[in-house]
């Protein structure tokens, strides 16, 4: 089975306060447990399903993995490589933050073969910095991108954000132009979401700050398009561009609803029929795999219906789009109204001829348009 393999790192420098993820502060590590943890759930997931051994892409995740020591990282790298055959990983992604990204940590993901850094820098303007909770510089972000290049890594990915409190559209263009300028392979820029238990949403409640308006992440949008496009990168999927070869395969597999296996508290998974996620506490989860049980929470199948708009809502989200043919079996008949209607609304083209693809409007309106087909799938009556 061709998979993509994730594995979730809980342990932070700092808590940032709008992430929602699995995570604790690092000063509360325990990185035994932890790669215990990883070794049993794996034992245990191996036991109920053997056609997880061979992932296509790798990709670690958190928290902030390399907040990890040196000592803990190598004993990872040489567990993975004990336990998975990686002779067929086309990608191999880990996730860093610039605080913390020394050159041994660098060096130690180079000898691991890990092949792509997915660097969390979010902006470049001090003040936007503070509002994210952030303990890194703007100076520091850059200087870590150029470190990352001097140890040999030749796929870059930087993180943005966009719609932040604080945020000017010149800052905002400033850092987008500073990350050309250093010519990083890929860009994933996503507009900031308030998500319901963060420390963020409790000050949002409380009228802290004011959040940005829609108007404000769209803008953002079209200037991420005005300066990328002519620099050579596709905008391929909603919050990503990239230059030509370097679009993430880990993602892409999520999108097209590629089997992943998650490992770590809080990890998602799917095998093509179920879904689950494992236990997001911490501490919890370690418990149930110390006490010999899988920590899974919410298995449950997809049903027919699930799996066509999954289909409908992802592949809208991908400048591919959607074979015509295909969004006819998913949503019948009533494609040909909502396709017309999009297509004069500029958020669709419908070239080459059999295939339904987003415009730079479509992808930003992709959960609207998707929307909007599947209410119009509802209300067409099925045949006699």
């Amino acid at each position: 089975m061709e998979y993509g393999l994730y594995l979730h790192l809980p342990y932070c420098r700092s808590l940032c306060p709008y992430c929602a993820f699995a995570k604790a502060p690092l000063h509360r590590a325990e990185p035994e447990r932890l790669l215990r943890a990883l070794a049993a759930e794996w034992k245990l997931a191996r036991g109920a399903d053997s056609g997880w051994s061979r992932p296509r892409t790798v990709f670690f995740g958190g928290g902030t993995p390399t907040a990890l020591d040196v000592t803990i990282l190598r004993r990872l790298f040489a567990w993975l490589r004990e336990s998975f055959d990686l002779s067929q990983v086309r990608e191999w992604t880990v996730e860093a933050n610039p605080e913390g990204l020394t050159r041994e940590k660098l060096a130690v993901l180079r000898e691991a073969g890990v092949d792509r850094l997915s660097l969390g820098i979010q902006s470049l303007e001090p003040g936007v910095l503070r509002f994210l909770g952030r303990i890194h510089s703007p100076e520091r972000a850059l200087e870590a991108i150029e470190d990352a290049r001097h140890a040999g890594f030749r796929n870059i990915s930087v993180d943005l954000m966009a719609a932040v409190p604080g945020e000017t559209a010149e800052g905002f263009r400033r850092a987008v132009e500073a990350l050309l300028a250093l010519r990083v392979q890929h860009v994933s820029v996503y507009s900031l979401q308030i998500e319901p238990g963060t420390p963020l949403a409790g000050k949002a409640a409380r009228g802290a700050f004011a959040p940005a308006d829609d108007d404000a992440a769209a803008e953002r949008y079209e200037d991420l398009a005005r300066l990328l496009t002519p620099a050579g990168y596709a905008h391929y999927e909603v919050s990503n561009w990239a230059l030509p070869g370097y679009a993430s395969r880990h993602n892409q597999g999520y999108w097209v609803r590629r089997p992943y296996l998650g490992l770590g508290p809080g990890a998602h998974s799917f095998d093509g029929r179920e879904r689950w996620r494992n236990e997001e506490n911490v501490t919890r989860y370690y418990e149930r795999l110390e006490a010999g049980s899988l920590p899974r929470e919410d298995r449950a199948p997809i049903s027919e219906r699930e799996h066509a708009v999954e289909r409908i809502m992802l592949g809208l989200r991908r400048a591919r789009g959607l074979k015509r043919r295909s969004l006819e079996a998913l949503a019948g008949a009533s494609v040909t109204s909502w396709s017309t209607w999009a297509e004069r609304a500029g958020a669709l083209r419908l070239d080459p001829p059999g295939r339904i693809r987003p415009t730079e409007r479509g992808l930003l309106l992709a959960q609207e348009i998707a929307s909007d087909l599947l209410a119009r799938a509802d209300r067409t009556p099925s045949p006699a």
